[in-house]
């Protein structure tokens, strides 16, 4: 997709990344339009380049851990969880799996969708 920061951020607000910035898809996201970012997902995976996967989908789980931390509706953030689920392992997101499973740390020094992301390995 040539156009995928524009797309995104007319589509869902997404704020375009700044001249060198670094994770720009853990900061730039909004958890409320997590569902919206999952629909751009599913929408255009099929013309997303593997980076831009790997751009959207952890923009998709930053969403949910942030939606765990603000201690958001379980149902909604459950729904979310399993549509990102299905995302992550029909697209085979090994690395984003591995770096939220916190692999070699104590459970109380990981990030709260950990779990979830362990059950994925």
């Amino acid at each position: 997709m040539d156009n995928f920061y524009e797309k995104i951020n007319e589509e869902c607000g997404v704020r375009l990344p700044f001249s060198a910035e670094q994770d720009w898809e853990i900061c730039a996201g909004d958890y409320k339009n997590t569902a919206n970012y999952i629909d751009f997902y599913n929408r255009y995976s099929d013309d997303m380049d593997i980076w831009q996967k790997y751009l959207a989908v952890n923009l998709i789980v930053q969403g949910i851990e942030d939606l765990m931390e603000q201690g958001e509706d379980k149902n909604i953030t459950n729904e979310l969880w399993s549509e990102t689920e299905k995302i992550l392992l029909k697209d085979n997101h090994r690395h984003t799996i591995f770096s939220w499973s916190c692999v070699g740390q104590e459970l109380d020094d990981r990030w709260l969708i950990t779990p979830k992301m362990r059950e994925l390995l």
